[in-house]
């Protein structure tokens, strides 16, 4: 039970870790990458102890302990998805009036009367 729960309150420290990155203005890439991988580790272990059945065999009262702990992971691990899918979707927008301005751009440097259409 004891590794069941700190496993599961390590992983809800790392998701909240990431979310807390994703939430600044220019969240670093890196930092979230390797909150992913940390995730990734314990879910691991997680899967292991699942496998295990004496360690599965949980009385009703460490059921309704850890349930909190699993249901605030699911959140969380649902929130990170909507997230990263939101910036996502920016970094598209971005790139997408980028590659306008520089078609535009190199328009506007061939020819002598430039082609504005892009905008």
């Amino acid at each position: 039970m004891k590794r069941l729960e700190h496993t599961i309150s390590r992983l809800n420290e790392l998701s909240d870790g990431i979310l807390s990155e994703l939430e600044k203005d220019a969240p670093s890439l890196e930092t979230i990458r390797e909150g992913m991988n940390q995730r990734e580790e314990h879910l691991k272990v997680l899967s292991i102890i699942q496998n295990n059945k004496k360690e599965m065999d949980l009385s009703e009262q460490e059921v309704k302990t850890l349930r909190p702990l699993f249901d605030a992971f699911v959140a969380m691990n649902e929130e990170i998805q909507q997230r990263i899918s939101a910036l996502l979707n920016n970094q598209l927008e971005k790139l997408a009036v980028a590659t306008k301005q520089r078609k535009v751009q190199e328009s506007y440097g061939i020819s002598k009367t430039p082609n504005i259409s892009y905008f």
